[in-house]
C-alpha cells in the first residue's frame, strides 16, 4: 500500500489558534501595573504600550517556535535546579512587578516540615537565578548588547529583592562555532566551516553558560537602578493612564522595529524622541568581569 505524505498547516493553525487564547488570558490590560519587562532599556516603551491596547497582533510561527523555547527551557531548568520558588511575585513600590524564574529565600530549620517542597534542595543564602534561552549565532559576552539586557533584567531583580547575589544561565539554542566577518546595512555576514561542530579551541562550546552576578547591598549602584527604574515605569504608565503614545521615545537599536507586529500602529518613523544607547552601568565603570569560564 502506498504511503502518503502531504505538507500542510492545519496541526499549525491549531497551535497559533491556542496560543492566541493564551495570549488573550495572559495579555496585560492597561490598568495593570507594569512589570519588569515591560521597561527594560534595551526594549522598546512603545511596543509594551501597544501589546496592552491594541487588538491587531496575530501571531504566528515564530511565537510558536519562541513560546515553547523559553517555556520549556525554563521549566526544565527550575526542575533540574531543585531549589527555591518559580516566578515568585515581588513588588517594587507598589508599582512594578518582578517574577523572578528562580528565588530562594533564607528558610528556618524544622524537622518537622513534610510535603513536595521540604524534598527541595536547602539553600542558605539568598540567590536570584534568570534563565535564558537564544538563538544567538555567537557567544555572549558582557559586551554584547543582548548579554547587557539580561544583565539589566537580573540586576532589577536583585535591586527589588534586595539581594546581592544572582545567576544568569544562558541556553544557546543554535550551537555552531560562526566566525563573526563583517556588518553592513543589511546585516551581519558569519562564516561557517565545513567540518563545524560547535567547537572552539578544539573544545565543544558548552550548550549553557552561566555567570554569576554580585551587588553588595550598599552599593551606590542601586540608587542608580531604581531612578532608573522608576523613570520608565512613570513614562510608560503615564501613557497608558493618558491612552497616548506620543511621549514614549522609538527604541534605541531601530532594527527592532522592522520586525516589529506593532510597526503601522506605531509609525516610528514619525518619532522624533529616541531612547538612549548610553549605559551609566559602562560609563562609570560598574561591571567588573572576573572570569568567563563558568560554563557547562
Amino acid at each position: 500500500m502506498t504511503i502518503i505524505i502531504s505538507k500542510d498547516d492545519k496541526f499549525l493553525k491549531i497551535l497559533q489558534s491556542n496560543l492566541q487564547e493564551l495570549y488573550k488570558s495572559r495579555r496585560r490590560k492597561p490598568g495593570e501595573k507594569v512589570h519588569v519587562s515591560d521597561i527594560l532599556p534595551g526594549s522598546c516603551l512603545r511596543k509594551a504600550f501597544f501589546s496592552r491596547v491594541s487588538d491587531t497582533y496575530k501571531l504566528t510561527g515564530e511565537d510558536i517556535d519562541n513560546f515553547v523555547r523559553g517555556e520549556s527551557s525554563e521549566y526544565a531548568l527550575v526542575q533540574l535546579a531543585n531549589m527555591g520558588v518559580s516566578q515568585y511575585e515581588l513588588l517594587f513600590e507598589e508599582e512594578l512587578i518582578a517574577r523572578p524564574d528562580l528565588i530562594t529565600m533564607k528558610q528556618k530549620e524544622d524537622s518537622s516540615s513534610s510535603g513536595p517542597d521540604s524534598e527541595r534542595t536547602s539553600v542558605s543564602s539568598e540567590i536570584i537565578v534568570e534563565f535564558k534561552d537564544t538563538k544567538s549565532l555567537e557567544r555572549l559576552t558582557p559586551n554584547s548588547s543582548r548579554f547587557r539586557s539580561y544583565l539589566r533584567q537580573l540586576l532589577y531583580y536583585l535591586v527589588i529583592s534586595n539581594y546581592d547575589t544572582g545567576i544568569l544561565c544562558i541556553r544557546y539554542s543554535n550551537n555552531r562555532n560562526l566566525i563573526w566577518i563583517k556588518s553592513d546595512s543589511a546585516g551581519d555576514y558569519y562564516f561557517s566551516p565545513k567540518n563545524n561542530l560547535g567547537e572552539k579551541n578544539g573544545e565543544r562550546l558548552s550548550d549553557i553558560e552561566t555567570w554569576t552576578v554580585i551587588m553588595e547591598k550598599n552599593s551606590p549602584t542601586r540608587n542608580l537602578l531604581k531612578n532608573e527604574i522608576r523613570s520608565r515605569v512613570s513614562l510608560l504608565k503615564s501613557a497608558l493612564i493618558e491612552n497616548s503614545v506620543y511621549s514614549l521615545p522609538r527604541v534605541a537599536e531601530e532594527w527592532k522595529c522592522k520586525r516589529c507586529p506593532f510597526l503601522v500602529e506605531c509609525n516610528p518613523s514619525s518619532v522624533k524622541k529616541k531612547d538612549s544607547k548610553s549605559d551609566f552601568l559602562l560609563e562609570n565603570g560598574s561591571i567588573t568581569v572576573i572570569s568567563q569560564e563558568q560554563s557547562f
